[in-house]
């Protein structure tokens, strides 16, 4: 199947932002799709941030994604799964929403502050750290992601292998904002579950709760993106996923590409590291 083309995900507008109260923009179309590289899974949110004279912010989630696990945005800090629904704003981001949950010049990394969101507004002051994210919707690669795609993990479309990548422990990442373990009930449906396509060429589909809970929790899928847990209840199709419904509300645009066949229909699966 042809690669996707990369969608925003994450949504609303960049961080300097209208007035107070005032809502963003739409976001900004996002730099062309790399289906394997540092640009896949990159979001531009630029509600605002042209308009006021100010670069749009170029977000990367590989570089978040070896330190956070994705529930970890898209719970804690309000971050919604689709794009213009978090209206994340200047404002937001001050009252420690959103970017500011962690960036707020408090919150340590490797034992050093990280540096606060939008803290040199209206003036993109690099001394204040505003150019470390509005860098425009055609800026390159975050720093290092070549050294670090070295030391991963790949699956057969040369992508990142995450779920891979944690399980050797190359990566660690958090699952709650303060570092301890979310508090979670015990799952209901602690088990596989086995998807048969209605193609009779194509292997079935071997589902995993627990692979899925470790990164997104159960909030992130149920009820918003599958609304009923019942067997049988949600069907979809292979068009729905390019259509950027259902497992492809992050497969294809963060999560491993739908190019990525085997890594769903277990047969020929190798990686390469």
């Amino acid at each position: 199947m042809r690669a996707l083309a990369l969608a925003l995900v994450l949504a609303g507008g960049a961080a300097p932002a209208a007035p107070r109260g005032a809502a963003p923009d739409a976001p900004d179309a996002p730099a062309p799709a790399d289906r394997a590289g540092a640009l896949y899974g990159r979001v531009v949110l630029d509600g605002s941030s042209r308009r006021l004279g100010v670069p749009a912010v170029t977000f990367d989630h590989w570089n978040h994604r070896a330190m956070y696990a994705c529930r970890v945005c898209h719970v804690d800090a309000g971050f919604a799964m689709r794009a213009g629904e978090t209206q994340i704003s200047l404002n937001t981001n001050e009252d420690g929403s959103h970017c500011g949950a962690c960036h707020d010049g408090k919150t340590l990394h490797d034992g050093k502050p990280v540096f606060p969101a939008c803290s040199g507004w209206p003036l993109p002051d690099a001394g204040r750290g505003c150019v470390r994210c509005h860098t425009g919707p055609r800026a390159p690669p975050a720093r290092g992601y070549e050294a670090f795609r070295r030391t991963m993990p790949l699956d057969e479309a040369e992508s990142v292998d995450w779920e891979e990548a944690a399980r050797r422990r190359l990566v660690r990442p958090q699952g709650s904002l303060d570092g301890r373990p979310p508090a979670r009930a015990s799952m209901r449906l602690d088990r596989d579950l086995e998807i048969v396509p209605a193609g009779s060429w194509m292997a079935k589909v071997t589902f995993s709760h627990r692979r899925h809970v470790a990164w997104n929790g159960c909030e992130l899928c149920h009820p918003e993106i599958f609304p009923s847990t019942r067997r049988g209840t949600v069907k979809f199709a292979m068009a729905d996923l390019a259509a950027g419904r259902y497992c492809g509300v992050c497969h294809g645009k963060v999560a491993f590409p739908l190019s990525s066949c085997a890594r769903c229909h277990p047969g020929e699966r190798r990686t390469l590291r």
